[in-house]
C-alpha cells in the first residue's frame, strides 16, 4: 500500500466513525441495541438495552444518565457483560448494524 492509500484509509475511517457517532446521537438507544443485538451481543440473559442499564445502575450506583460512558468502572461493567471492550465499541457495532438493515430496506 503507497502512502496515499493509507491516508485515504484513514480519512475514511474517520468519516465512518463521525457518521457512527451522528447516527447513535439521534436513533433512540433501544433501536440502536434492539433485542436482536442484546441476545447475541450480551450475556447473562439481557433481552433489552433497559434490563443492561438497570442492572448497571444498581452496580454503579448512578443512573445512566449521569454515567460518563468513559468511566473505566462502566467499561469494565461493559467488559463483563457483553462482546465488547467498551462502551463506544458496542455502540459502533450496533451503529453499523443500524445502518446496515436500513440500506437493506431501501
Amino acid at each position: 500500500m503507497v502512502e496515499s492509500d493509507v491516508v485515504e484509509v484513514v480519512k475514511l475511517h474517520n468519516e465512518l466513525e463521525e457518521l457512527q457517532k451522528k447516527i447513535a446521537a439521534k436513533v433512540p438507544l433501544d433501536e440502536l441495541l434492539d433485542e436482536s443485538f442484546m441476545r447475541i451481543y450480551t450475556f447473562f440473559g439481557f433481552v433489552t438495552v433497559q434490563e443492561l442499564i438497570d442492572a448497571c445502575e444498581g452496580l454503579i450506583g448512578l443512573a445512566y444518565s449521569d454515567i460518563d460512558k468513559n468511566d473505566e468502572k462502566f467499561n469494565e461493567y461493559i467488559r463483563d457483560n457483553t462482546s465488547f471492550d467498551n462502551w463506544s465499541e458496542m455502540i459502533g457495532k450496533a451503529t453499523m448494524l443500524w445502518a446496515e438493515k436500513q440500506l437493506e430496506q431501501k
